[in-house]
């Protein structure tokens, strides 16, 4: 529901203001007819509310509350429920604010005789490009259900590979976090009181001892520089990240990475191949297919390739050709399009890959944990071996020192 504001006036001409909530602004229209009211003007109420504020959501509408909305609304509309009776049920339903009001002026709109793609891109921040062409040819053709159904078994398909790589970052993101808590700790409390201890003494000190004090020292005074110099870094990053260059030379590096490049890569296929089939099997043309595929790709090298695809089959060449030539898809790949290209069954085709595909990526994440767990032992022992010989290495002197 929305408030709009609206200006009318009643029987003897007095101009009557205020607010109501509503669906749509026809619906106020009616109800302030319904009062015996002329309508002069009805426009939506601008203002921070509390409801509004709720509305804030970082990250948008979560995947797995459109996974439940489409799943549900192909099951009513498979049980023979009017659209409009299966939005209410939906809308009243949704614990999401944000996604609550979504549902609600989509209510609003269908109930105004707008169609459900239509009323969808109203919300282009909640539904994607994949989402709006495929209702709209599930509008078209008479399946909607099967498309909605459709769409939510892609949108869990994109939840698990996405917590797939979360899962995979957990382990060594925390062995990080760890080394990195154990170092200030140590340059902002432990070192600098070795240090007063050792210089009461006067003895020399070895070599990694003095490090990490003069480390400590700077750690100390010029925190302030390190932080600084931490934020232009990020900034400057930031900055070449989104200019085109620069996001493809980041984008290419990420494929080269050792274990990770190797699971970015599947997971691009993996969401290629998955995509590809699940529009093509809506009805939707090759050439369509191929431009929103490259449009939900993460990684640009990738979706530059599709898109090169996509121009050369506009003219008439076979989808295996620039696949091919792309030479960032394995071989299997242009090998499989181009028997499903002849047989006229691309879709099933590319189903098999993406089963296939979505199989290396879970065994290559359930794996990562496996590869990573000794790089971050031996990273971990050589932080703690580093900080132990700089502590103890000068006691063994002390008792000269003392004698």
């Amino acid at each position: 529901m929305k408030k709009y504001k609206y200006t009318a006036r009643n029987l003897e001409g007095k101009i009557i203001t205020g607010s109501i909530e509503s669906r749509s602004r026809d619906t106020v229209v009616e109800t302030l007819q319904g009062k015996k009211l002329v309508v002069v003007k009805v426009e939506d109420e601008i203002g921070i509310s509390w409801d509004k504020l709720k509305e804030i959501n970082v990250g948008g509408v979560p995947i797995k509350d459109k996974v439940v909305f489409m799943r549900q609304l192909a099951t009513m509309i498979g049980a023979g429920l009017p659209l409009t009776q299966a939005l209410e049920i939906l809308e009243a339903q949704a614990t999401n604010p944000m996604f609550k009001r979504t549902i609600s002026n989509v209510l609003g709109d269908v109930q105004g005789g707008e169609g459900l793609a239509e009323s969808f891109r109203k919300s282009n921040n909640v539904f994607d490009s994949i989402t709006l062409n495929l209702v709209e040819a599930g509008e078209e053709s008479g399946n909607l259900q099967i498309i909605l159904e459709r769409l939510a078994v892609e949108l869990e398909e994109q939840k698990k590979l996405g917590e797939k790589l979360k899962s995979a970052m957990i382990y060594p993101s925390i062995i990080v976090l760890v080394i990195v808590g154990v170092v200030l700790l140590m340059m902002f409390v432990l070192v600098p009181a070795m240090a007063q201890i050792y210089g009461e003494f006067g003895a020399e000190l070895p070599a990694i001892t003095q490090f990490m004090i003069t480390a400590s020292n700077f750690f100390i005074n010029y925190w302030w520089l390190l932080a600084t110099i931490a934020i232009l870094v990020a900034i400057l990053y930031k900055y070449y990240y989104d200019s085109p260059n620069g996001k493809k030379f980041i984008h290419r590096v990420s494929l080269k990475l050792p274990i990770f490049g190797m699971i970015v890569t599947k997971m691009q296929i993996a969401q290629f191949t998955r995509l590809l089939a699940l529009l093509l099997k809506s009805g939707l043309s090759i050439v369509k297919a191929l431009e929103l595929t490259a449009g939900s790709l993460t990684n640009v090298i990738y979706k530059d390739a599709v898109m090169v695809a996509k121009k050369e089959v506009e003219k008439g060449v076979a989808l295996a050709l620039p696949i091919a030539r792309a030479q960032i898809f394995p071989l299997i790949i242009s090998q499989m399009i181009a028997v499903g290209e002849e047989s006229g069954e691309m879709d099933n085709v590319l189903e098999k890959m993406a089963e296939y595909y979505n199989d290396e990526v879970t065994v290559a994440t359930n794996n990562i944990a496996t590869l990573m767990e000794p790089l971050m032992l031996v990273l971990m022992g050589g932080v703690i071996a580093f900080i132990a010989l700089a502590v103890y290495m000068p006691m063994f002197n002390l008792s000269g020192v003392i004698g």
